[in-house]
């Protein structure tokens, strides 16, 4: 069983990666900390229920995503930002400017639950094929099928986004 010594070492790595991908889902930099702690606080408080046999990063993700979801049904006012909180929040990437960002934001909440939730995962959190069906609970091969597809949408949604 996982002590907490080793829970806190587990942790770590994934706490930047976390924050990117709670915050894809909160669309505001406070409560995407928030939603961290409090995954980080209630995975300490089931450590106990840890499958060891389980990827740690896949059980957490999980306990995380709840974590958003529960946000987010207690404060609506999450679902929006200013746009001036996002331009700074956006790392340097070449071309993509605040512009990019807006789109992409706003194509990718026109996809359907499924799709952006494996979206951000695979994007903002980096999961590997393995832990997004763990998290998701689905399995494998549809996990490639499903990402498949969020792609193809996505670029459909940006591309009638250009017209």
């Amino acid at each position: 069983m996982m002590d907490h010594e080793h829970y806190g070492q587990a942790l770590a790595p994934l706490l930047r990666q976390a924050a990117g991908y709670a915050r894809s889902i909160l669309r505001n930099r406070q409560q995407a900390q928030d939603a961290v702690q409090q995954a980080a606080l209630r995975g300490l408080e089931k450590l106990q229920t840890f499958d060891e046999t389980r990827c740690f990063r896949s059980w957490w993700y999980s306990i995380l995503h709840n974590c958003c979801i529960d946000l987010l049904r207690s404060d609506m006012s999450a679902r929006h930002v200013a746009l001036d909180e996002v331009e700074n929040d956006i790392p340097a990437a070449g071309e993509f400017g605040i512009s990019d960002w807006q789109r992409l934001r706003d194509c990718m909440a026109q996809l359907t639950a499924d799709h952006s939730e494996i979206l951000r995962l695979k994007y903002f959190a980096e999961l590997s094929y393995r832990e997004l069906a763990e998290v998701l609970s689905i399995p494998q091969g549809t996990v490639m099928s499903r990402l498949h597809l969020a792609r193809i949408a996505l670029a459909a949604k940006m591309r009638e986004e250009e017209l």
